[in-house]
């Protein structure tokens, strides 16, 4: 396994992909708009390096799977870069026009308790990114599935905050806090009212989502260190320590 650290600036490409297909894209529920104008806002450079990623990793018209889809960004850009995508969400239903708009197929699963709607061996890639920080049932029987429905050889591109970063080590030694990213419990399960989906149940160190997927059956090539920070202090330590990063990406091969 070989550790890298991503740039921090996508391919111009790939970014302007991501912005046409935020374009595209809307909420069927007015009270989703600010959540999804936010979304777009924070997150477009980070799907643009996630769209970048893939195009290293998988060949263009290949079979690729997205979880958690919504609000779209990726799952379109994915299509519009001739990937043959399919998207899987706990409630596809608050994007249906724009699922329609952009002619894209995206299946209804909640992933924590049913079984995915998909024969064994069906895919050559896999993207589950942002994910696995908000399972909160049982990720063996999540990640056991996502392991089934990939072919042999196929890759699997799973992205998660970093616990050990920077910023989680200092909230965890000053502020008594041990989150990354997202640090107000009460906050993160709301959002099942609010958005309808869980917000992080709990993050996780790189060797804690390695040793986790090994035992699934996963062979982790590459842990890839992303993401920056606001200070040119904070900058200047994760460029020399990239495993302070705040944001890992792990790449990973179901064994033939």
């Amino acid at each position: 396994m070989k550790s890298e650290r991503e740039p921090f600036v996508p391919s111009a490409e790939s970014l302007k992909t991501v912005e046409e297909c935020a374009g595209d894209l809307s909420p069927e529920e007015p009270t989703l708009s600010q959540w999804h104008n936010s979304y777009v806002s924070n997150h477009k450079t980070r799907i643009a390096l996630d769209l970048d990623i893939v195009k290293e990793q998988v060949a263009a018209n290949a079979t690729v799977l997205e979880f958690g889809s919504i609000p779209l960004l990726l799952t379109g850009a994915l299509a519009k870069s001739n990937y043959n995508v399919t998207g899987c969400d706990i409630a596809p239903e608050r994007y249906s026009s724009s699922i329609n708009k952009i002619g894209i197929n995206v299946v209804k699963c909640d992933i924590e308790k049913q079984k995915l709607p998909f024969e064994d061996d069906s895919f050559d890639a896999v993207v589950f990114n942002e994910l696995f920080e908000h399972l909160r049932i049982n990720p063996i029987f999540t990640l056991s599935e996502v392991f089934r429905v990939m072919r042999p050889n196929a890759s699997l591109m799973l992205s998660s905050p970093n616990l050990r970063s920077l910023k989680g080590m200092l909230n965890y030694l000053i502020r008594n806090r041990a989150y990354s990213c997202s640090g107000n419990m009460y906050a993160e399960y709301q959002k099942l009212e609010k958005l309808g989906h869980m917000g992080h149940v709990r993050e996780y160190t790189t060797r804690e989502v390695v040793e986790f997927l090994e035992n699934i059956g996963f062979v982790v090539t590459t842990v890839v260190y992303r993401g920056k920070y606001k200070t040119n202090f904070d900058q200047l330590v994760i460029r020399t320590i990239p495993s302070l990063s705040p944001f890992v990406s792990y790449i990973a091969n179901k064994p033939d």
